[in-house]
This record gives C-alpha cells, sequence and structure tokens, in this order.
C-alpha cells in the first residue's frame, strides 16, 4: 500500500456527499485503491498506475466521478482539454466511473463515459456547473445525482425537471389487476403502491443494484429465468430491502407495528407471477413515454387514492370511509394557517391526507436533512392515529406512510440517500402514523390540551356507539401535563367522555375539543345530527362554551363517496382562561356558508368542475373575515366588505350573531329564508332516504328516548 493512500485511509478520512464519499487521492494509483477497497472494480494492465486527482465513490464501491484537475490557465490554453481528456478519460471509462470530469481552478468541463461527449444542460449548451465537493457538498451531491440519473448511453443532456403525474398509470394497472384477477380497489390501490415505491425508490438510487427495478427487469431477458423465478426474487431481494428501509415501529401495548411493506400483496405461486410481470411491463412503457420517478406532481399524490375510489368494485363504500376528498381538505387546511413549532394532528387519519395536505406548501420550511449526521428534522409534528378493524387491518396506516413519501418526492429527490430514507421513516413516517389496536382507537387515550391544531373527518356511527361510550368512560385513559412537563394519568372512576351527544361523532367532538391547546384551532368534518339533534344539546353547549366558533360551512348532499349524509365542516378555536380562571363570552360573529358544489362533481366520477366551486369562494370569504375580527377591525367595515363580494358569493355567506350559539340555530340554511332557499336552488337538495339512512334516524331516535328517559330516572 502506498504512503498516500494509508494516510487518506488513517489520518485523512474521506468527506462525504450524502451516502457518497470523497477522495482526493494525489500520489495514489488506481490500483492501490482497489487493493484498500476504495474501489470495487480491478483496472485493467495498462491503467492500473493512473493517478486521478479525485475520486467520488458510492457506498457499495462504484466510481460515481472520476476527476482530473490541472493548474490555472493549463485547461484553457490551446489544446489544454483535449490533451487532458486524451490522458485520462479511457482510465475513467475502463474502471466503471459513472462520470468524467475536467477541472482547474475556474471551470469543470463534464463527460459522459458511455458515449465520450460532453454532458449538457437543460437547454443543450455544455453543463457550466463547477465541482466543489469540499465546499458546497449539497449542491455538488444534488448535481452529480441527478447527472447520473440522466445519461446513458443514448442520452448526455441533463433531464428537465418535470413534475410527473403517474395517475394514467395508476388506472391502467387497476384494469389490469380486475381483468386478470378481478380484485377490489382496496387490493389494487395497495398493490400500484408498493410497486411504484419499488420503481420510485430505485429511480432516486436508494435502491441499487441486484436490489433495484432495472435489475430485475434484466432477469426477465435471461431466459433460464421463469416470471416466478424473478417474482422469487423481488420477494427475497427489493422487498426485504425496502423492509430494512423503512422498518415499522415499535409495537407497543396500544400501537400495532407497520411498516410500508406488508405480507398481503403477491404470493408465490405462477398466477401473481404473471401479474406481476405485467404490472412492471406497464411501469417501463410508462419510464419509456414519460421517464423516471423523481418529482412527483403535488396533484399525484392525493389524487391517487381516489382515482382507485372511483374503479368499479364491491367494496368501494368501505373503502370510501377512509377518505375525504381531495378538494375539501385543502379547502379545510386552507383555512388555518401552520407555522413553525406546531403540533398537528387527525384523531381519524385513513391515508394521512389532513395532516400531509397541512404541511405540503412548508416541507422545505419545516424538514431538514444533515448530511454530516444522516438525520432528518423538523419544526413541527404530525400526529396521525386509526384503528384495526376487520376490514381496515393495516392498510390505511401503510397507505398514510407510503402516501407521506410521495409528499416527501422533491425532499428525498434532493437528498436521494439510504440514511436518508431510513431516518425519514424513523423521524417522519413511523413517528407520525400509528395504528391503535384497542376497539376504542383514538378514543382510548385523551391528552388534555396536547395539539396546536387538529384537522379530522371523524368516523359517523349511531348503531352500537352507546356501548362504545360506555366503554370509553370506563377504559379510557385521560392524561394531563403536570408542572414538570411530562403527561400524568388522571385517577378517577369518574366517565371519562361527559360532555354527552349521540353517535361516535360525538365522543370525537369531545376529544378534540379537550385535546386542543388554549388558542389551537380546529377544522372538522360534522355529520348535521350535532347541529340540529336535541340528543346533542349538550354537546354544542360545550363546544360554545369552551371554543369560540369562527366558521360553520354547510357542505352538499354527495360531497362524500362513501355517505349521503348531510355533513358540515366546523371550524373552532379554544378559548383562552381569562386571569380570574373564567372563559370569555364569544362576541364576534359565526361564519356561516352554503355550498351546492365543491369543484368537482358530485357523482361517482368525480371529474373537475372549477367553474362551479362554493367551497373555495367560502374559504377565501372565511379567512378574510377571520383576519379582520382578528385585528379587531370594527364590524361595520367587515360587513360592508361582505356587502361588496360578487352577488353569487354574497349570497351563500351569512355573519350570524354569536348569540345564535345558545339560544339559536347551528343549522347552516336555518338562517336564509324560504325564497332564498329556492333562488340558491337549496329546496331541491334532500337528503335520499335509503334503507341504511332510514336506519341510522330510527337509531337517533332511540338514542335520543334513551337519554331523555335516564334524566326522567334523575329527577324522580
Amino acid at each position: 500500500m502506498s504512503e498516500q493512500t494509508s494516510q487518506t485511509s488513517a489520518f485523512v478520512p474521506p468527506a462525504y456527499l450524502g451516502d457518497m464519499r470523497v477522495y482526493d487521492i494525489g500520489s495514489t494509483t488506481l490500483a492501490d485503491c482497489y487493493r484498500t477497497g476504495i474501489i470495487r472494480k480491478d483496472p485493467p494492465k495498462e491503467h492500473r498506475n493512473k493517478k486521478p486527482d479525485l475520486l467520488i465513490v458510492s457506498n457499495d464501491g462504484r466510481i460515481v466521478l472520476y476527476l482530473e484537475s490541472k493548474g490555472a490557465g493549463k485547461l484553457s490554453a490551446r489544446g489544454g482539454v483535449a490533451r487532458a481528456y486524451e490522458q485520462e478519460f479511457k482510465a475513467a471509462k475502463s474502471v466503471g466511473s459513472a462520470i468524467f470530469a475536467l477541472r482547474d481552478d475556474d471551470s469543470t468541463y463534464w463527460y459522459n463515459p458511455a458515449t465520450g461527449n460532453r454532458i449538457l444542460d437543460e437547454d443543450g449548451n455544455p453543463l457550466q456547473f463547477h465541482l466543489q465537493p469540499r465546499e458546497h457538498p449539497t449542491e455538488s451531491a444534488r448535481m452529480l445525482l441527478r447527472i447520473m440519473s440522466s445519461i446513458d448511453s443514448h442520452n448526455d443532456r441533463l433531464l428537465a425537471r418535470e413534475q410527473q403525474n403517474p395517475t394514467d398509470l395508476a388506472r391502467k394497472v387497476h384494469q389490469m389487476l380486475y381483468t386478470w384477477k378481478s380484485v377490489s380497489p382496496a387490493t389494487a390501490l395497495y398493490t400500484f403502491v408498493e410497486i411504484f415505491l419499488f420503481k420510485y425508490l430505485s429511480d432516486l438510487g436508494i435502491l441499487q443494484g441486484v436490489n433495484s427495478f432495472s435489475h430485475l427487469i434484466d432477469l426477465y431477458a435471461d431466459e433460464a429465468n421463469t416470471n416466478l423465478d424473478v417474482l422469487r426474487q423481488y420477494m427475497n431481494g427489493p422487498r426485504e430491502k425496502i423492509k430494512a428501509i423503512f422498518p415499522p415501529n415499535q409495537q407497543t401495548e396500544s400501537v400495532k407495528a407497520t411498516t410500508i411493506i406488508n405480507d398481503t400483496v403477491f404470493h408465490d405461486d405462477v398466477g401473481d407471477a404473471e401479474t406481476f410481470h405485467g404490472i412492471l411491463k406497464l411501469f417501463v412503457d410508462y419510464e419509456d413515454e414519460h421517464g423516471k420517478f423523481r418529482n412527483i406532481s403535488p396533484d399525484f399524490k392525493s389524487q391517487l387514492f381516489e382515482t382507485f375510489l372511483k374503479q368499479d368494485g364491491g367494496d368501494k363504500r368501505r373503502l370510501g370511509q377512509f377518505f375525504t376528498p381531495l378538494k375539501i381538505v385543502r379547502n379545510m387546511t386552507r383555512s388555518i394557517e401552520i407555522r413553525e413549532g406546531m403540533s398537528i394532528c387527525d384523531p381519524a387519519c385513513g391515508v394521512g391526507k389532513f395532516p400531509l395536505e397541512a404541511i405540503a406548501p412548508h416541507i422545505d420550511d419545516f424538514f431538514h436533512y444533515d448530511d454530516r449526521t444522516g438525520g432528518v428534522t423538523s419544526t413541527v409534528t404530525m400526529s396521525g392515529f386509526d384503528k384495526e378493524t376487520e376490514d381496515n387491518r393495516d392498510l390505511t396506516i401503510i397507505l398514510a406512510k407510503a402516501n407521506a413519501l410521495i409528499y416527501f418526492s422533491r425532499f428525498l429527490s434532493d437528498n436521494p440517500t439510504e440514511r436518508c430514507a431510513k431516518s425519514l421513516a424513523e423521524n417522519v413516517l413511523n413517528a407520525s402514523f400509528k395504528l391503535k389496536v384497542d376497539s376504542l382507537g383514538t378514543l382510548d387515550e385523551l391528552y388534555e390540551s396536547r395539539y396546536d391544531v387538529i384537522l379530522a373527518n371523524p368516523p359517523y356511527l349511531v348503531n352500537g356507539s352507546k356501548d362504545m361510550r360506555d366503554k370509553a368512560n370506563q377504559h379510557s385513559t385521560v392524561y394531563k401535563k403536570g408542572a414538570d412537563g411530562e403527561w400524568v394519568a388522571r385517577e378517577s372512576t369518574e366517565r371519562r367522555y361527559t360532555w354527552g351527544g349521540l353517535g361516535l361523532e360525538a365522543l370525537f367532538i369531545e376529544w378534540i375539543v379537550r385535546s386542543l391547546k388554549p388558542g389551537g384551532e380546529a377544522s372538522v368534518v360534522i355529520p348535521d345530527g350535532i347541529l340540529r339533534n336535541s340528543g346533542d344539546a349538550s354537546l354544542r353547549s360545550h363546544i360554545a362554551e369552551e371554543c369560540e366558533v369562527d366558521g360553520i360551512i354547510s357542505l352538499p348532499v354527495n360531497a362524500f363517496f362513501s355517505t349521503q349524509k348531510k355533513t358540515y365542516i366546523l371550524n373552532m378555536r379554544r378559548k383562552r382562561r381569562s386571569a380570574d380562571g373564567s372563559l370569555p363570552k364569544q362576541e364576534r360573529p359565526v361564519f356561516m356558508y352554503v355550498c351546492s358544489s365543491i369543484g368537482e362533481t358530485l357523482d361517482v366520477y368525480r371529474f373537475d368542475d372549477p367553474d362551479n366551486d362554493d367551497l373555495t369562494h367560502a374559504i377565501d370569504s372565511y379567512n378574510v373575515c377571520r383576519r379582520m375580527f382578528d385585528a379587531h377591525i370594527d364590524e361595520s367595515v367587515i360587513r360592508s366588505y361582505v356587502d361588496s363580494l360578487e352577488p353569487s358569493v354574497r349570497a351563500r355567506l351569512r355573519l350570524v350573531p354569536a348569540s345564535t350559539l345558545h339560544d339559536g340555530s347551528w343549522v347552516v340554511e336555518d338562517h336564509w329564508s324560504e325564497d332564498e332557499k329556492v333562488a340558491l336552488g337549496l329546496r331541491n337538495e334532500r337528503e335520499t332516504l335509503t334503507p341504511a339512512r332510514f336506519s341510522e334516524l330510527l337509531q337517533e331516535t332511540i338514542q335520543v328516548m334513551d337519554e331523555y328517559s335516564k334524566e326522567l330516572e334523575c329527577m324522580e
């Protein structure tokens, strides 16, 4: 071993660019680099004594960059670049370097070893990026990774950073699965997500070598391999590697261990092997037309789930209960300003869209990756909970974690290393999304005054909710933060949930309000019963006492995939206690709005319909009114603003006196006259009384009677 190599290995550790290592080789030969394990490929005899000035090597010993440096002015001198190229290019190619470069003090000249040509930028001009890996490691790493993902034996040009939306690919995968195996939308969705992640992580360079998508495709070219052989290779290779990169969260008594891969998609049989091969072919065809998966469109990550929901299938209603339409999610998240330091929660998170949409515009601001430590840190926290059921099992939480990866596609594209992916799994995916195993789900634990923001569409359930309430009152654990900042369980044999109300949604509303910090905000989808039923009067009273009710927005019937139940968006903020411990009385009016549309058709197809989007107008107006109220602008000025709105918007908006919360109706439509309802077309917007809905109404009536019976017993 040469003296230089000894010193480099023992005393001058290489610099790190993510998972790549930078070696200033100096007087060390390629043969020495091979013998000492710096590079994995033994150079041919004619190049063994070559001494590159700098090597950048991947974690598996593959050479990313072979660089030759020259003194000031030598490359710019006549014939300087050509002479340097002639001296070193063949050596770089012989050891399998992905990129070759020449550098002096001012410029870097980039070459594609597969073609021998200069590497070009997006516009077709010679790439001008000046490489300085020690001075600017992050920028250097990103450029090297971008070059490697762009160039090959047919291309010398950097690929444009176009955002991709593979929704059509998702549809084709579903059609194939339905034709070949008659699978449900839920199974098709999970199958697509798993293969998408396999391809996506391969394109980012996180899955490499024998674990990469391209390697698996190459196996099909060998006639000695059957479809079943390749499927087994995937199951035992890349699939296990993905599990290792994204390990499950720690299992506890109340939380199940989940990752982004389970054992329910492909099985060791010829039929599944043929299906698997067919799906991979669809992905190959997509890449041939659109390129690799690196920069995923913001719309795809949310449209994906609705794409499968719109397909024909027997479990559409079951799958639909886990999804809130994206149009509604995005508008609800727009109604709350997310800032650094906030804790965001969804107690019934499904596939995680509420917290993920809330942080999506701020990922670059809130989340950071440290090249030195390999750690992902954040300045906000997300918490999403769902309950394991016979129908759900671990489906939604696994999809929530996979969904998070897609939301973080740009983040991973900028930091495409296994260390970053593992840290993201630990500090974001596993820390944020948890599957509750207790039959109470989220309701089994209530941490009072814990969250700054809660966004939710909690489940609606009348039949069986009384048993759920009884169990919650007997077995839930309520926590309060002690003086030392630690959460302490309240020792009490009294009822845990005391606000009353009908249905499972009433328990969730109490959980939400009590979980908010003073000043914390919630935007929640609720069924109409909470606003109108006499059995929910006590619940409404507690909401009005504990919260400022900022807004109630009426959504159209059929706004959701899985129910015709009339629903509303309730926006509220938990009050701060005065110095004497009392809660202030609400003075500001309640913003109310009637929506007949949400920006998409309300049929099974859910086509975009931007010309019919009352909900966006509602949130726009709500945000302006709320900011003016928060700034203590005179109410007359705010009402003048409302009067100045477009007539079509103004007709749907009311600022209702706060006194209504105590002695009036919470139902939005009750504040419009019959003639106004006719003008808005609301008189025809009637809920269809299906047998299932009739059963719900009957159960609600029984529960109301039960509540009154209990009150009468107490009076006797």
